[in-house]
């Protein structure tokens, strides 16, 4: 599955660059009923003549289809972060089901990762990629996996292991992300800390995030395939 994801942008904390933002506030017989946002970052070229740089200022920045742009953004994300939980969710509820039949002790003795997880305590919630680990052991080393077509070879599962870690990544990027526009072009940024990584941004676009939608998909089908056979064992 060949999915596009969000793409560094070469801006860096050396770069003069200034956020441009003015809200706008609006009323309904004289109550607030909402605020739109479109702060918009824009880079300035550094100058060798000692000039002071001027800020732009564009009235593209200020229209109402900017304002509306920014308002769709940000709903689109948020959806991606609440389709994200409910993975989570599931997630918690796969392992709990595949441990009701199957000994962690057993499991965590299968190979030199899966003994990594003995230094999670599963009694407590896990993160996501804690669990995304424990998983990905589990469906590694356990052989019944092959009944599922997605899951049926090495190779396959290799692959899921893979995208899922991804979607996990991009997952903290939607929810820790601070998102912007980048002039001139108006186009979408978040600007994201990654752990063990420098801040930095990321660039998005409409197929990037109809891509998370698709891996959504998958992972949530596994997932749901594999529930049902390790429930019928209970």
């Amino acid at each position: 599955m060949n999915t596009e994801r969000p793409f560094k942008i070469d801006l860096s904390k050396k770069d003069f660059k200034a956020e441009i933002s003015l809200p706008k506030t609006l009323y309904a017989e004289e109550q607030l009923v909402d605020i739109h946002i479109a702060p918009t970052i824009v880079k300035l070229e550094s100058t060798n003549d000692g000039k002071k740089q001027v800020l732009p200022f564009d009235e593209k920045m200020f229209t109402d289809d900017i304002y509306k742009k920014f308002n769709r953004l940000t709903y689109s994300i948020g959806k991606l972060n609440r389709l994200a939980e409910l993975i989570y969710d599931k997630l918690k509820r796969t392992i709990s089901l595949y441990l009701a039949v199957n000994e962690l002790e057993e499991l965590t003795e299968r190979n030199k990762k899966c003994k990594d997880l003995k230094k999670y305590n599963l009694k407590k919630d896990l993160t996501f990629g804690e669990l995304r680990n424990v998983f990905s052991c589990i469906i590694k080393t356990d052989s019944e996996f092959e009944q599922f077509s997605e899951l049926d070879s090495g190779e396959k599962r290799n692959k899921f292991s893979k995208l899922f870690d991804n979607y996990i990544v991009d997952r903290d990027c939607y929810t820790h992300g601070i998102l912007s526009f980048l002039y001139p072009e108006f186009e979408p940024i978040l600007k994201v800390k990654p752990p063990n990584s420098e801040e930095h941004y990321v660039g998005l676009t409409e197929k990037i995030l109809r891509d998370n939608l698709l891996t959504y998909q998958k992972i949530d089908g596994i997932l749901s395939e594999v529930n049902q056979v390790w429930q019928d064992k209970l």
